[in-house]
């Protein structure tokens, strides 16, 4: 099929810290049935989704990074807010 052809219709994320299911450390949340619907019924493919935590930090946010990669820290800004990170492929030391 190739990338391209697979971008139309898949995306992977991956979640720092999520693990398999339910985390005490940070449990996302996000409308993914309601992103999933516009992208089937109205064509408009996922754009900078964001997660919630509910569980380890009430209220904290993380962008939503396409597998490889991740959400890392901008260096300035509430590190509660997802605007304070971007999505990353460059690995940490």
């Amino acid at each position: 099929m190739g990338a391209a052809k697979v971008e139309e219709f898949a995306r992977y994320y991956e979640i720092p810290g999520y693990g398999h299911a339910v985390s005490t450390v940070f449990n996302a949340a996000w409308d993914s049935l309601t992103t999933l619907e516009n992208w089937v019924e109205k064509n408009a493919a996922p754009v900078d989704p964001v997660v919630t935590d509910t569980v380890g930090l009430p209220g904290r946010q993380r962008p939503l990074c396409e597998y490889p990669t991740w959400p890392r820290y901008r260096g300035k800004g509430d590190m509660n807010v997802a605007s304070s990170f971007f999505c990353s492929r460059e690995t940490v030391e």
